[in-house]
């Protein structure tokens, strides 16, 4: 299939397994650079080291790290054209409540 992504920078969150790693998997096919991104650092390289991608370890609950997966898109591929936000359950955040806390 030919989703026309060829050329196409694309940042995929949540990258190194799951949905974000099965998205990252078919934008790389379809011929789009992709920058994976995931909290565990060695996950994440091994995932970018399979799709021949850049890795980044990173956490979204951090507010620099959008800024910091932009300036990766742009010095490995000079531009970035769209975003795949794929994030897992978050437990013990601030202002957030157990779901059996009622």
């Amino acid at each position: 299939m030919d989703l026309g992504l060829g050329g196409k920078v694309y940042v995929v969150t949540g990258a190194s397994r799951g949905l974000g790693l099965a998205a990252a998997t078919v934008l790389a096919a379809e011929g789009a650079y992709v920058v994976l991104a995931a909290r565990d650092a060695t996950s994440v390289a091994a995932a970018a080291d399979r799709l021949g991608a850049v890795g980044v370890a990173a956490d979204l609950a951090d507010a620099a790290t959008p800024d910091r997966l932009i300036a990766a898109a742009l010095e490995a591929y000079g531009r970035l054209d769209g975003a795949l936000v794929s994030v897992g359950q978050a437990q013990g955040r601030p202002g957030r409540r157990p779901a059996d806390a009622d």
